[in-house]
């Protein structure tokens, strides 16, 4: 999977830090949102600063190994604002039973995989600006949006957003 080795020029109005994490916050915060998901999670770098920054938002964290994120400490520290689904990213929509404010997916970096993951989770997403991605620089990430017929903005770090 070729990936493009620049970022591609940003294509909002943003002024603050080029990290992804800061960009995910400031949208929590401008939307109120307070469901989200996240859609690999990785080490959870993402996934902390949001709840770090955001006491009254709930997290649901998808990935196919959680325990490079997840463990007994965590689940403490965290409580029922963290929900942790182990397993294929598209399938484990499935067991979200209720709208969430915004999806960021970041998992497989396929089309097909990217494809799978947009059509499980736009359908629990409550607006179309809670659609978003990262790494918007790989062509195959290009073309599952453009399939999806998705149009987006590109954000700070990579991050694509669904225009409203």
């Amino acid at each position: 999977m070729a990936k493009i080795k620049n970022t591609l020029p940003i294509t909002i109005n943003w002024e603050g830090v080029h990290k992804r994490e800061v960009y995910l916050d400031s949208q929590v915060k401008k939307y109120k949102w307070t469901i989200g998901v996240e859609v690999g999670v990785r080490f959870g770098q993402t996934l902390f600063y949001l709840l770090d920054n955001n006491p009254k938002l709930k997290m649901y964290a998808v990935d196919i190994d959680i325990s490079q994120f997840f463990n007994n400490d965590v689940a403490k520290q965290y409580g029922d604002r963290l929900v942790v689904l182990s397993g294929d990213s598209s399938a484990q929509a499935e067991n979200i039973l209720e709208k969430v404010d915004f999806v960021f997916i970041d998992a497989g970096h396929s089309k097909k995989s990217v494809l799978k993951d947009i059509e499980a989770y736009r359908k629990i997403v409550k607006t179309t600006q809670g659609v978003l991605g990262h790494d918007i620089d790989y062509p195959s990430i290009q073309e599952a949006l453009k399939i999806s017929n998705i149009e987006y903005d590109v954000c700070p770090d990579n991050v694509w957003q669904q225009k409203n």
